[in-house]
């Protein structure tokens, strides 16, 4: 059973959270506790919830993440070979999935101030499609 913190709570981390030093890829993702976002994450299957997971933290299977755990030697992206291959870039900015990006998300980039307004099922449509 899921355990939801009280109001109190869920403030403060709302508070904490954009003042965090680190998780620079998740806060332009993840804006704040969202209870109905966290009930659709917890519905899904372990596979689709380890992508969406993996997208959302920047610990996908992307080569910037794959680099800092020492299993690639170059971060760039392998698809466009423009910039480093990070869940951000993959999500919003990258050229080879540009088409793609366009028919699922609705445009050919997404601002980065406005990816933590994407519903998580449309991230993790775009992530399997791609």
């Amino acid at each position: 059973m899921l355990v939801w913190l009280d109001l109190k709570h869920v403030q403060e981390q709302n508070r904490l959270w954009p003042a965090l030093p680190k998780c620079r890829q998740a806060k332009l993702l993840l804006n704040k506790l969202d209870k109905s976002l966290a009930r659709f994450a917890l519905s899904l299957m372990m596979k689709d919830l380890r992508i969406l997971s993996g997208l959302l933290t920047g610990h996908a299977d992307l080569n910037r993440h794959l680099q800092i755990m020492g299993l690639r030697d170059e971060a760039v992206c392998s698809i466009c070979q423009e910039e480093e291959e990070t869940s951000v870039h993959f999500i919003a900015r990258c050229s080879a999935t540009m088409l793609l990006r366009r028919t699922i998300l609705g445009d050919y980039t997404h601002p980065l101030d406005q990816l933590n307004s994407i519903h998580w099922a449309i991230i993790l449509r775009f992530a399997k499609a791609s």
